[in-house]
């Protein structure tokens, strides 16, 4: 009993260093022929210690969908423009690049919980309840 204790306890300090996030392309809304989305899986990890991030790409105005990417970020900043960063925070920044026309992208910032990048809260509510089912299982059985 207090093996499988000291081992949970070591498991949530690993935890509280790092942030799993999803490492997959996906996207949302309506795409014709489409139907696997590796977003949808949670073997498609990565880890940081700084944030995950959710990269909206641009599209025309007519698509009825709209791709992303999602993944770690290791670094404090975002560089929007040749010699222009800014700082990054949880939330979200967009900005146009020097493409004609320009494009507009948007990236999210998350580092509050695993799997934050995933843009489905319902995934994320699935995952805890299991985490935290199976864990009072186990606490109560040993």
């Amino acid at each position: 009993m207090l093996l499988l204790k000291y081992f949970l306890a070591s498991f949530a300090f690993q935890i509280g260093n790092a942030i799993l996030c999803h490492q997959c392309e996906g996207w949302r809304g309506h795409k014709d022929g489409g139907h696997e989305n590796s977003c949808w899986k949670y073997n498609n990890n990565c880890e940081t210690n700084v944030f995950c991030v959710k990269i909206t790409e641009p599209m025309t105005r007519d698509a009825t969908y709209e791709p992303y990417r999602s993944e770690c970020w290791h670094q404090n900043n975002l560089v929007v423009a040749p010699g222009n960063s800014t700082i990054v925070q949880n939330g979200c920044y967009t900005f146009f690049d020097q493409a004609t026309p320009p494009k507009r992208w948007t990236y999210c910032f998350c580092n509050t919980t695993d799997y934050c990048n995933s843009g489905s809260a319902h995934l994320n509510l699935a995952l805890i309840s299991t985490f935290l089912f199976f864990m009072s299982y186990f606490l109560n059985f040993y």
